[in-house]
């Protein structure tokens, strides 16, 4: 009993190196370039040199995925000159959990400038915003890190902005999470000290170039979403460390879907990526020289993904092929008890009509009981972030 004793206690002390040893990977003053590789997962960079300054433990301001244990928390700066121009700020458990990480708070945001929801559900998810953050002011709150962080970025000879733009990810499953959030100063792109109230949507939408800047960082989110995703599941291990192109250097798409749904994706589900993956296949022999045809063709003819518009529009024809079948039979129905085609067609009118709004308004109802149902079902799980107080969302 005693040997056993033993030999557990020195598992236990192993198994405890083991975790600091891990813990302690990413040292404060590291330089990245492309990306910055945790234990188990990958962040893609922005172009430019990024640096550790905060590394440490965060904790849930909302939210109870069960034991989650410690949640790594990492902040790196980019410098443009003598001053920070960029921060990206990374939040992960350590320990996994078996009941999902539910979403952010910002997933869902009614007042943010733009969010894109890729796949959510109960216990996994997958999300983008754009949001303003208030983190340039001297008291701006954030995790234990960010007092590391704080007086790096007012050592400049000019004051940081006072918001900056957050272009932000948070991707879940059963058990893992994993937050990222691109800080970007506008001052880059020559905009004044602003305050929070400039940066609603109301005062964007009424501004060419604050609208166009928020398109800009949308459309640089669409870029970066797939390799985001691909960095949590920890499959950019081994590939080059490609940074991504600086976000305000990134076109404004013609149209507002392209901003996201565009085909420049990078990583994995980037058209090049694919078509690469399908040549490897027949050098391989995996597929024959047909169906990389095949393949090749799927890519090249893939549909843009479906609106709301395409729905309800899909729905308005499915109200006019139902009843244009269903009309002949009200018709002969009504003629049969009125013998008088006059009467049987104005009777069979407004029953087309009636019902037309009727399952219309049905779908719609039914429509929003589902997204209230699953909203119901979906938990909010928040950490500290850099620039939020608590419960405060500007």
């Amino acid at each position: 009993m005693q040997t056993s004793s033993w030999c557990g206690s020195l598992i236990a002390a192993a198994l405890l190196c083991l975790a600091s040893a891990e813990a302690s990977a990413i040292q404060t003053g590291e330089r990245h370039t492309g990306r910055i590789d945790l234990a188990v997962r990958q962040v893609p960079l922005p172009e430019g040199e990024w640096t550790v300054l905060g590394h440490g433990a965060n904790s849930l301001t909302n939210g109870n995925p069960g034991a989650y244990g410690i949640i790594e928390n990492i902040i790196l700066a980019r410098r443009d000159g003598d001053r920070i121009d960029g921060l990206v700020e990374i939040n992960t458990n350590r320990l996994s959990v078996s009941g999902g990480w539910g979403n952010a708070s910002d997933c869902a945001r009614e007042d943010s400038l733009a969010r894109v929801a890729f796949y959510k559900s109960p216990v996994d998810g997958f999300c983008m915003f754009v949001v303003p953050t208030e983190l340039g002011a001297a008291d701006a709150p954030g995790p234990l890190t960010w007092t590391a962080v704080r007086p790096a970025l007012h050592d400049g000879t000019k004051p940081p902005s006072p918001v900056w733009l957050t272009v932000g990810f948070r991707a879940s499953d059963r058990r893992d999470v994993l937050d990222v959030r691109y800080h970007l100063d506008p001052n880059r792109l020559g905009f004044k000290p602003m305050s929070a109230s400039e940066w609603t949507v109301e005062a964007v939408l009424e501004k060419p170039e604050r609208y166009s800047a928020v398109n800009q960082l949308t459309a640089w989110g669409g870029l970066a979403a797939g390799l985001v995703q691909d960095g949590f599941r920890g499959v950019l291990a081994g590939e080059p460390a490609a940074p991504l192109p600086n976000a305000w250097e990134v076109p404004v798409p013609k149209e507002a879907g392209d901003a996201v749904h565009g085909g420049n994706a990078q990583g994995r589900v980037s058209r090049s990526a694919r078509i690469a993956a399908l040549d490897g296949l027949v050098a391989s022999g995996a597929i024959s020289e047909a169906d990389h045809a095949a393949y090749l063709k799927a890519i090249e003819e893939l549909p843009p993904p479906a609106t709301p518009d395409d729905y309800y529009r899909l729905l308005g024809a499915k109200v006019v092929s139902f009843n244009f079948f269903r009309v002949s039979v009200d018709y002969i129905l009504a003629f049969v008890v009125t013998v008088n085609s006059l009467i049987s067609g104005y009777i069979t009118a407004a029953i087309v009509a009636t019902h037309s709004v009727a399952q219309v308004f049905n779908d719609m109802w039914w429509d929003n009981y589902i997204a209230n149902q699953a909203k119901a079902n979906t938990s909010t799980v928040d950490f500290v972030y850099v620039g939020v107080r608590m419960g405060k969302m500007i």
